[in-house]
């Protein structure tokens, strides 16, 4: 039986996966702006969006397996619960520990050289079709 706490603290936590969901989809829709520069043999961007992608979904998944066996332990071993579950937020800082960037700052000088490739880009194939 769910008490009001627990129902609570599963709100917060489908709150927090809409939230890291959204930023998970524009972060896809973003990467398809890379494929531009791929071809021109700059890859650093696509590298890094590779890493945004794949720590999102490593800390999505890691997060709620902890805090879903943190509920789980909490009923017979209170301590041990909650510190499964106060855990779960380190998670984010411990990938970034190992390289994964799992946050969605925006890196504004790739953000322009990316739109200035795919315009430029279209420009040729404009020119080309003509």
């Amino acid at each position: 039986m769910l008490k009001s706490g627990h129902f609570c603290f599963f709100t917060v936590v489908f709150f927090a996966n809409l939230k890291r969901g959204g930023i998970l989809l524009i972060q896809i829709a973003v990467g398809s702006l890379y494929m531009f520069s791929i071809p021109r043999g700059y890859i650093d961007g696509f590298t890094q969006w590779i890493k945004q992608v794949i720590g999102l979904c490593l800390t999505a998944f890691l997060q709620a397996t902890i805090l879903v066996a943190g509920l789980m332990v909490f009923k017979d071993h209170a301590l041990l619960g909650l510190g499964l579950m106060l855990s779960a937020g380190e998670v984010p800082r411990i990938a970034g520990t190992f390289g994964l960037d799992t946050t969605t700052r925006a890196n504004i000088m790739s953000a322009v050289y990316t739109a200035q490739a795919a315009i430029n880009t279209t420009k040729v194939v404009a020119a080309a079709l003509k």
